[in-house]
């Protein structure tokens, strides 16, 4: 009687795991952002420093390029880090039919011609969710949770801001617009790297 006692109450205190939710299926481009995909890189990350190997394809032609993110735990009354990371080249990388789509999506007025190349283009930060998920609409929620992480990107001198949301279990990552008066900015920068 005493051992069915004690399994009854240990089975009883025992805290209930949450059940993970399935996200919603967000299609790879829309109304003001467009996804590419995206997988850990090989070594080189930490729980701190997160890298990911990117790659977009339009009309026969890769665009491929790193990520690596400056991991910070968002905290404070609006639960937001500010943290760095950068874009990394990558040989062989033929980003025009990735700029062009990403045209449409930033609202640009133009894509750059005969961009300088750079090996990293590093940008400032913030990590505006963790565990969130995206809705069909293009918007980010923490109910229910997701594998998402939302940030907003500070590109050049800080003036060209665009959001980057990451999702290495989905194996998605996106460039989604902050306001149609960054595009030309945005797109100056990261063809520099893409």
């Amino acid at each position: 009687m005493t051992a069915l006692l004690v399994t009854a109450l240990s089975a009883g205190c025992q805290k209930e795991e949450a059940q993970p939710i399935a996200e919603p299926q967000v299609a790879a481009f829309g109304d003001g952002w467009l996804m590419f995909s995206l997988r850990p890189a090989d070594g080189a990350s930490s729980e701190t420093v997160k890298r990911y190997q990117a790659a977009y394809v339009a009309d026969g032609k890769t665009a491929r390029f790193d990520i690596e993110l400056t991991m910070a735990r968002p905290s404070g009354k609006i639960p937001v880090a500010f943290t760095k990371g950068k874009f990394i080249a990558v040989p062989n990388s033929d980003a025009s039919g990735f700029l062009a789509a990403l045209q449409k999506t930033l609202e640009a007025k133009a894509t750059p011609s005969n961009p300088i190349r750079v090996a990293e283009l590093p940008f400032s930060a913030v990590i505006l969710g963790e565990h969130v998920s995206h809705s069909p609409n293009g918007g980010f929620a923490v109910k229910p949770p997701g594998n998402w992480t939302t940030t907003k990107l500070f590109l050049g001198d800080g003036s060209s801001e665009v959001f980057l949301n990451l999702n290495p279990v989905l194996g998605k990552g996106e460039f989604s617009i902050k306001d149609p008066e960054y595009g030309d900015g945005v797109l100056q920068e990261l063809a520099k790297v893409l």
